[in-house]
């Protein structure tokens, strides 16, 4: 590490001197080599994305028994040879099924891990599929109750979460005539976080950052566009937010920010449900949950939410995101349980 002291750096920078017995204070200069050393990481790091998005783009290509063989494949090594999350799924199936046996926990972590990779393939595959195959593929069967709110000019808040193919869903803007908010939790790799947004927005949708979605709200509302915020709103949000419930047999905070939103612009809530049909197939469905949301509570509007989507999960689990680390916190001390 170099030191330089500030009377050496005022000759050449008219800063004034430092008083006798003041502290001097010490400036870093990372050497050339370190320099050199990130820049070459960031530089390969940004070759092995697009390498990683050019693969991505030639296996989508594939036909589908293709990719779902690929999948099995996939499985075996996920499941028994890297062990992917296998202690975080069996732990989130333990603690969200207490009363069943060991033997139904076992089965169901197997059959997640054959479904996780054929989701995998599934989103690998979307970018190639046109807008007849999504439409085959995610049936949407009432898409006139999120339409009506279009002929009457009002905006929707569309409330989802993750269970079945949800990237799959950027196939409504072909039926649904609001124009879609695909609202995403950004990542680190921009290149990968751009080649998925690729992906969203290719139906007519408009992935935006979590961050800019009141930004976008607002602009919508000034410009009378009828707008579908589309949340996948179970995820696991940072340990200072407040809103604590029962989701799964355990306590679970949520994100607040759907019930603000809705309460702010009074865009009506709807909940979307999805179901597997059979490997490659899907049909999803709305579910009014509130029409004028100022007129009902926060708690009201996500403890409603949370009922659908527990009961979903509950009722055929192995499309659910065993692997995501939901429960990373403890409800603090203090905090009310709603």
């Amino acid at each position: 590490m170099t030191h330089i002291d500030t009377a050496e750096a005022s000759q050449s920078t008219g800063m004034q001197q430092r008083q006798k017995g003041d502290p001097a204070p010490v400036f870093s200069i990372q050497p050339k080599h370190l320099v050199l050393s990130s820049y070459f990481a960031v530089m390969f790091s940004a070759l092995g994305t697009r390498f990683v998005i050019a693969s991505l783009r030639t296996a989508s290509l594939l036909p589908f028994p293709v990719l779902y063989a690929l999948s099995d494949l996939l499985c075996f090594f996920v499941y028994h040879v890297f062990r992917y999350r296998r202690e975080t799924v069996k732990d989130n199936i333990r603690r969200s099924f207490p009363g069943e046996s060991g033997e139904f926990r076992k089965r169901l972590m197997k059959n997640y891990y054959g479904y996780l990779c054929d989701l995998i393939v599934e989103i690998i595959k979307g970018r190639s599929m046109n807008a007849g195959e999504v439409s085959e593929r995610m049936a949407i069967r009432n898409p006139e109750l999120v339409d009506r709110f279009f002929e009457e000019g009002r905006s929707v808040v569309v409330v989802s979460f993750h269970y079945g193919n949800w990237e799959w869903l950027n196939g409504m803007p072909l039926l649904i005539r609001h124009h879609h908010f695909a609202v995403y939790k950004p990542m680190e790799n921009k290149l990968f976080e751009g080649y998925l947004n690729g992906i969203r927005e290719k139906f007519g949708a408009e992935a935006i950052s979590m961050s800019l979605t009141l930004r976008k709200l607002l602009e919508s509302g000034k410009s009378g566009t009828p707008v579908l915020t589309g949340l996948v709103a179970d995820q696991a949000p940072p340990w200072n937010r407040t809103f604590w419930t029962t989701f799964l047999n355990q306590e679970t905070m949520f994100f607040d920010g759907p019930a603000k939103l809705a309460k702010r612009f009074n865009h009506p809530v709807i909940y979307q449900q999805i179901r597997r049909i059979k490997r490659g197939y899907y049909e999803t469905w709305f579910e009014l949950l509130c029409e004028n949301p100022k007129e009902t509570s926060e708690e009201e509007i996500l403890k409603s939410y949370v009922r659908k989507a527990s009961a979903a999960i509950l009722a055929d689990p192995v499309c659910y995101l065993w692997s995501h680390r939901r429960w990373k916190y403890s409800r603090p001390p203090g905090t009310p349980l709603h």
